[in-house]
């Protein structure tokens, strides 16, 4: 841990971030799931920020299969790629929901009013209403429904792989190692 009590890897994170400037693609993140088949699942998801030093914040709908994944397996992985910096971090550990009602509420007071409408839409899955999905009257001040979930992905290993030209470079990090960051072959 360094003298600010973050990881090492959060500093390499937040200057791989940095090189990417505005770019909105900065805070999309792979999540890896396993299904009740043991087959993998795996989509896009918005990086919501952090809770305490090694837990990503990640928003997503109750409905939604990687609920129910998770319930069965709360093991996942998150991979995060920076192309300006070429940089890979994949992230392992369990993810579960935040059941705290009030950073749920802080988290929802987060977005805007446009997203919190998009949490009233149908089902994920579902065949869409088009008429309800693209009305232009937004409601004010909606309240935080049912199926918003605020997921902690608990990390506890980082592996942080650096495509250089000449030769790749590659970290390990591990929490039960305390955080302490060990170069390995790419």
């Amino acid at each position: 841990m360094l003298e600010n009590n973050l990881p090492g890897w959060r500093h390499d994170l937040k200057s791989s971030i940095r090189k990417e400037g505005e770019s909105p693609s900065k805070r999309w993140v792979q999540l890896a799931t396993v299904n009740d088949k043991n087959e993998p699942r795996l989509r896009t998801v918005v990086f919501r920020g952090w809770q305490q030093d090694s837990s990503m914040i990640i928003f997503t709908d109750r409905r939604s299969e990687k609920i129910k994944h998770l319930k069965s397996n709360p093991n996942g992985e998150i991979l995060w790629f920076f192309l300006t910096g070429k940089t890979q971090y994949r992230f392992k550990g369990e993810i579960h929901e935040l059941n705290e009602l009030i950073d749920n509420e802080h988290y929802w007071n987060t977005l805007s009013e446009k997203s919190k409408f998009s949490w009233f839409w149908g089902s994920p899955g579902e065949k869409i209403n088009k008429k309800f999905q693209s009305t232009n009257e937004i409601p004010p001040n909606l309240p935080k429904p049912e199926n918003f979930v605020v997921l902690k992905f608990e990390v506890d290993s980082v592996d942080l792989l650096k495509l250089e030209k000449t030769i790749h470079r590659r970290y390990l990090w591990k929490k039960n190692n305390q955080w302490k960051k060990i170069e390995i072959n790419p």
